[in-house]
């Protein structure tokens, strides 16, 4: 067989060449077997403690790839430099096909044992590379499809390769889009996130470019030398004069540099290195403020119920339009057949139905101050058009009127869709989601916060009730124990429930309401199952370590003896 009758779609011949000649060389035959040399425990438990910072990056950016390939049978890998696999996530479907390919953690996919793929051969080309099921070279492979991009540190050393996988028949085009910002975004944390960083210094050849995952970003020490730098700043490197820099651009505005425009931030406090802060962080609100302040959009992606309003207010309230208004709108509760009247405005009798008076519509309501469009993927193309040339032209023109009006308004837009997916199914126009995409954050699900966060985001939400209540650290824990498939939303609801119930008083884990016992979701550990579940269980192992004394485990628990009475009364009868 030739490289020539397993080209499937446009590839760089040469490199397939090169790669299925350097297969030949390593001795393998192309009817060989699939059989991968695998690492004992002992030997990747190491390795995955050399690259422990970069694994909790890429589990920190796994929002990102589940939504971008929501719904799709393929797996998300990373292996380091020798090619071992160090980290799988992803469809569990497809994962059981996957381990019967070798595709688990300890296997090693260099040419040299498993010839031309997707990991090896990124590897060998140090370039991203996709290998489409018959391109392998051994025939055992071929049931697969591959794209994989190299991870570099801020030195620009080869740390490896994030490769998404699948069955043959179903790798979409997209998912070479997906490795590559999975490595980007890995890459940028590794950089903003250098011990002695103070300055982050970020490059684009525009402002809408700026802060998103293929701008320039170098890390600095406070007087301004050089930590490390992202593969896209360091083609910016040789002309920039950074300690001359530094000076002139301190009090973070915009400057024009070389081709294109600089922005310099300082790094927020110091975070753990082991325990990224979520990324509606307040260094990437400040950014997104500034951003703001240039009229550039926002776009906020995230699960449902992850807070994505509550960040659009909290931005409102800092930004320079919090004297204007802020207009919410839920694109998918407006009925298809009125939301371009909703959203757009409409003259009298500009239609069957319509208010006599006609309506000014949602953008000419939000003048002067912040349009949110949530679950704007939502929104039908032909709105999708005419919110573009608003956009573009920053006037609209109401149903009925052919004289469009000027607007000024802040754009922010949110959704739990993957709208880069919708764009690739043409569900969502390109030239829109670009147009609104000028500066993205990525809100991350309850269950990925880390203790520290989540305790601050709790305190958070218990500020925000009408009366001041406090919390015990054992109706604390148990909080922290649960999974939260409901996200933020979800939490602030039992937090108002617990509050009504505590009276006044501190909430404990007698306050804290029945939750359904989402078991495949909870998380994994002894504390699985529902608050209740988790509440009875403390209940009983305390009062087994109280050799049965109900008054001294009410006091351990910090309930009532009658409360503590009621619920032992409730479990008996269960």
């Amino acid at each position: 067989m030739t490289i020539s009758t397993v080209l499937t779609q446009p590839q760089d011949l040469a490199l397939l060449e090169r790669s299925w000649q350097r297969s030949r060389d390593y001795g393998l035959l192309q009817a060989g077997r699939s059989d991968p040399r695998c690492l004992p425990p002992s030997a990747l438990n190491q390795k995955q403690q050399q690259h422990e910072l970069l694994l909790r990056y890429l589990r920190h950016s796994l929002p990102l790839f589940e939504q971008l390939q929501q719904g799709r049978h393929c797996r998300l890998i990373f292996a380091d430099a020798e090619g071992t696999i160090l980290f799988t996530s992803g469809d569990p479907h497809f994962g059981s096909k996957a381990q019967k390919m070798a595709l688990a953690s300890g296997a090693s996919w260099h040419e040299q044992s498993m010839g031309t793929n997707a990991i090896g051969t990124a590897l060998s080309e140090q370039k991203e590379i996709c290998i489409l099921g018959n391109q392998h070279f051994l025939a055992a492979n071929q049931g697969i499809s591959c794209s994989a991009s190299p991870v570099l540190s801020p030195s620009g050393e080869l740390l490896g390769v994030i490769d998404i996988s699948s069955e043959a028949g179903e790798h979409g085009q997209d998912m070479m889009l997906t490795a590559r910002l999975m490595a980007l975004s890995v890459e940028n944390a590794l950089v903003m996130n250098h011990d002695d960083t103070h300055w982050i210094l970020s490059l684009a050849p525009d402002a809408g470019s700026l802060q998103q995952p293929w701008s320039g970003i170098i890390a600095l020490r406070e007087d301004g030398q050089l930590l490390g730098a992202n593969r896209s700043a360091r083609h910016w490197l040789p002309e920039l004069d950074l300690p001359a820099m530094l000076s002139d651009l301190r009090q973070g505005e915009l400057t024009p540099v070389g081709s294109g425009l600089a922005l310099l931030s300082r790094q927020p406090g110091r975070r753990p290195a082991s325990r990224p802060a979520p990324e509606a962080s307040s260094g990437l609100e400040s950014t997104a403020l500034k951003l703001m302040a240039r009229c550039i959009p926002l776009l906020i992606q995230g699960e449902t119920g992850t807070g994505k309003d509550h960040l659009v207010r909290r931005l409102h309230r800092q930004s320079g339009r919090a004297q204007g208004p802020l207009v919410a709108v839920n694109c998918g509760a407006l009925p298809a057949e009125l939301l371009e009247a909703e959203l757009f405005g409409y003259l009298p009798g500009a239609f069957t139905g319509g208010s006599r008076q006609g309506r000014p519509g949602y953008i000419r309501a939000a003048q002067g101050g912040i349009l949110f469009l949530d679950e704007i993927g939502e929104l039908p193309l032909a709105a999708q058009t005419r919110l573009l040339r608003v956009l573009q032209e920053k006037a609209v023109t109401p149903l009925g009127s052919h004289a469009p009006e000027p607007v000024d308004f802040q754009l922010v837009a949110a959704s739990h869709r993957n709208l880069a997916a919708m764009v690739t199914d043409g569900g969502f126009r390109q030239d829109l989601y670009f147009r609104m995409n000028g500066f993205s954050l990525c809100l991350p699900p309850l269950r990925d916060y880390s203790h520290d966060d989540f305790v601050r985001l709790v305190h958070t939400l218990l500020a925000e009730l009408e009366e001041e209540v406090a919390l015990d650290e054992t109706a604390l824990n148990l909080l922290g124990a649960y999974h939260w498939p409901g996200n933020v939303r979800q939490l602030k609801q039992v937090l108002e429930v617990a509050a009504v119930l505590a009276d006044g008083g501190p909430i404990t884990p007698a306050q804290l309401p029945e939750l359904p016992n989402f078991e495949e979701n909870a998380k994994a550990g002894p504390a699985t199952g529902d608050l209740k579940s988790l509440a009875d269980r403390l209940i009983v192992q305390t009062l087994d370590e109280c050799g049965g004394n109900v008054s001294a485990a009410a006091r351990r628990l910090k309930v009532s003896r009658t409360t503590l009475y009621a619920r032992l009364k409730a479990l008996k009868g269960n």
